[in-house]
């Protein structure tokens, strides 16, 4: 890769202008260390539903300032199911930023392999702010009032339109959760998760982290490394970018795998396509048609135009799996009904059948503004619109809207910290040549920014692969259960 080609020469250049910066760092981080190991909490276990057993922690919103107040985490345990033979915790995390983690433990069984349930306690908590964390991160109630905006404004009046429902839905999560949103960073999960360590009475613990859970992850290790027993981080992110490359990458990703669908559909001539038209040709005519006419729907929702209709696609496009809905919805867009779409944009922000939506993408923006490396106007994200039609030439606007919300947000970023990881077992590393949120370039610098890790790569069209490829899951369970090395980078043939 280029970026590595020349980082070492880059480091020699510039070692003693950095080295200030790098010691400065470090200091901090000793120092926020110190005072997490100050703090400690305990667990009493109770049993719940599905023979699983639930507890609670508290962590203080500011380590170095616990009279703020308080964070009580819920936590739900899978014990070993062969207790004397059972190697110690797995914590997982689901990603986001944002996801609720409780259920993955209620689905263990469904997502590890057995070898792995056997022989671990299988926790997962809900970080500072998600799920049923007490407070959690609230904004909206409503996601249709922003993300049904026209994303691509044609004219002044449809931008400010943009420009205002970003800034209500900023005004609105510091009216509901001001008093705890300037302590959700990455970097104050990771604390929880030495607290959590602590509780739990481990020396060292396993952890398996998810899209984001491998920010996470990456984050936990790199301030307590001494505390990792084994790490997976399955569709790494990048760690080396800032808050606008990172986005950039991902609008790539994203247009990668709408590209990849439209291979398809030409190949199967997908039911959405007119006699004559290529993939691609049907796509624009039909998200055109819904920028000119959006389709009314039946009930009080909002109609179907082209953002909803781009945050449905996006949601389609994390796996291939989706494909056929996707497929299914367009074909129902072109003939005028737009509930298939608007159905995958209300999968995508987690909309029950009774019209209630989670506090996963509140707490998504309420943990990724905070970690940005930079504060941008509104001004300057539509200056980056030549940057992302370059990248994402259909699927740009929605990473505008995205960054709207950060560009309003009324807290100041904090950034995250250098990663870089002295474990004594090296951490497994997973990507997939077709992830679109995380793509493989973003995953590999993962594995360099580390320092110690192995890169296992997927040849599958989805974000995410333990589970689903069978080499992935083989490499990861003997590593977890065995600490197993192997080749820095080991290539899965397929996903059979």
């Amino acid at each position: 890769m280029v970026h590595r080609a020349w980082l070492g020469i880059l480091v020699l250049v510039t070692a003693v202008a950095c080295s200030d910066g790098v010691s400065t760092e470090t200091e901090s981080n000793q120092q926020r260390i110190a005072v997490v190991r100050e703090w400690s909490s305990s667990l009493e276990w109770e049993d719940c539903a599905g023979g699983l057993e639930c507890a609670s922690f508290q962590v203080p919103f500011d380590y170095e300032n616990p009279s703020l107040g308080t964070f009580t985490l819920p936590v739900t345990k899978r014990s070993a199911d062969i207790q004397e033979q059972r190697i110690g915790t797995l914590l997982i995390n689901p990603g986001g930023p944002g996801v609720a983690a409780l259920d993955f433990v209620a689905y263990a069984d469904q997502i590890f392999s057995a070898s792995i349930i056997d022989r671990f306690d299988i926790i997962a908590w809900d970080p500072r702010g998600v799920g049923q964390s007490d407070p959690h991160i609230d904004c909206v109630d409503n996601m249709d009032d922003y993300f049904g905006l026209d994303p691509s404004p044609d004219d002044a009046t449809e931008t400010e339109q943009l420009i205002s429902g970003a800034q209500e839905f900023a005004s609105s999560c510091m009216t509901r959760s001001s008093d705890f949103l300037p302590y959700v960073s990455t970097i104050d999960t990771a604390s929880d998760m030495d607290v959590l360590r602590r509780a739990l009475n481990e020396e060292q613990i396993s952890y398996m982290g998810f899209s984001y859970g491998t920010s996470l992850g990456a984050t936990w290790a790199t301030l307590f490394p001494e505390t990792v027993r084994a790490a997976v981080l399955d569709a790494a992110v990048d760690p080396t970018r800032g808050y606008v490359d990172d986005l950039i990458l991902q609008a790539g990703g994203f247009e990668d795998s709408l590209n990849a669908f439209f291979i398809k559909c030409d190949a199967s001539k997908c039911s959405f396509m007119k006699v004559g038209e290529t993939a691609e040709d049907a796509f624009d005519r039909i998200l055109l048609s819904l920028d000119q006419n959006p389709i009314a729907n039946d009930d009080d929702r909002a109609v179907t135009n082209q953002g909803i209709a781009q945050t449905g696609i996006a949601g389609a496009l994390y796996g291939d799996y989706q494909w056929p809905q996707l497929e299914n919805a367009l074909s129902a867009a072109d003939i005028g009904d737009g509930q298939p779409l608007l159905i995958l944009f209300d999968e995508y922000f987690g909309r029950d059948s009774a019209g209630q939506t989670d506090n996963s993408i509140d707490a998504y923006f309420g943990i990724s503004c905070l970690d940005r490396d930079q504060n941008l106007t509104n001004d300057q994200v539509f200056d980056l619109t030549d940057e992302l039609t370059s990248v994402a030439p259909r699927l740009w606007p929605g990473w505008i809207q995205e960054m709207l919300i950060c560009a309003n947000w009324e807290v100041e970023p904090q950034g995250g910290i250098t990663v870089g990881a002295e474990t004594e077992n090296r951490i497994v590393v997973v990507g997939s040549t077709g992830d679109a949120a995380t793509p493989l370039e973003g995953t590999r610098n993962m594995v360099a920014a580390l320092g110690r890790a192995r890169l296992v790569i997927s040849p599958l069209e989805q974000h995410t692969t333990y589970g689903t490829d069978t080499c992935v899951t083989e490499i990861v369970d003997e590593y977890l259960l065995n600490l197993t090395d192997g080749p820095d980078i080991t290539t899965c043939d397929s996903g059979a």
